[in-house]
């Protein structure tokens, strides 16, 4: 893709508006691929990354949900997570960060968020760093060598994948990892934002006999 270029909005002072700026759209690298998003989700993490309540590099691009089409795979990257074939022109969604897989809390605690050494589209990705389009809210995303990659299936509604991008796998590991749910049960869940709803809708799929959801967004 040599000459190309792709656009994307940029974080570059904590508090003040994005920008949108053009960089360099670069070969897929090997083991990885390019990826024209087509939806970048804005996660309530987003907001705080604005406004430097997390401490992040800037400038970079911002966006860790995403959902797009393969343009390009690099050598050695012709299949997804689960073994699926994956080619050009397919729908993928990705994990939003890779995991060192070598740190005690990756290695011992099966816990990849805490790893010491993790990497995350969209927040800690520096343009400095290289590739500069390392987030979803950008037109292509450029997808290094050990993300988690998922072939959507022809047919999904590509906004209800991305309602699940973030908040889904958040729920999925407390809910099915950390303390699954138990047929008959009674669930709690305190907080009715995005991952608030995703724990009542998967505690159900669960056999959850009650869901009760208390409390509601922040105004």
């Amino acid at each position: 893709m040599s000459g190309r270029t792709g656009r994307a909005v940029v974080l570059e002072e904590f508090g003040e508006p994005l920008r949108l700026r053009e960089f360099p759209l670069p070969a897929a690298p090997a083991g990885g691929m390019v990826v024209a998003c087509g939806y970048g989700g804005v996660c309530g993490t987003d907001l705080h990354l604005r406004e430097g309540h997390l401490d992040i590099p800037v400038p970079l691009v911002l966006g860790h949900e995403g959902l797009g089409v393969v343009r390009e795979l690099g050598e050695g990257s012709h299949q997804d997570a689960t073994g699926a074939p994956l080619t050009a022109g397919d729908t993928v969604m990705w994990a939003s960060s890779i995991a060192c897989g070598v740190c005690p809390p990756c290695r011992l605690h099966r816990e990849p968020t805490l790893c010491e050494r993790r990497r995350t589209y969209g927040v800690n990705r520096a343009l400095a760093d290289g590739p500069e389009l390392s987030g979803a809210w950008a037109d292509h995303i450029v997808l290094q060598p050990g993300t988690t990659v998922i072939k959507v299936p022809d047919g999904t509604d590509p906004l209800a994948a991305m309602s699940l991008a973030c908040a889904g796998p958040t729920v999925a590991h407390a809910l099915y990892e950390r303390r699954p749910v138990r047929l008959g049960e009674t669930v709690v869940v305190q907080g009715s934002g995005p991952v608030g709803l995703a724990a009542a809708a998967f505690a159900q799929l669960a056999g959850a006999a009650r869901v009760v959801i208390v409390g509601g967004p922040a105004a």
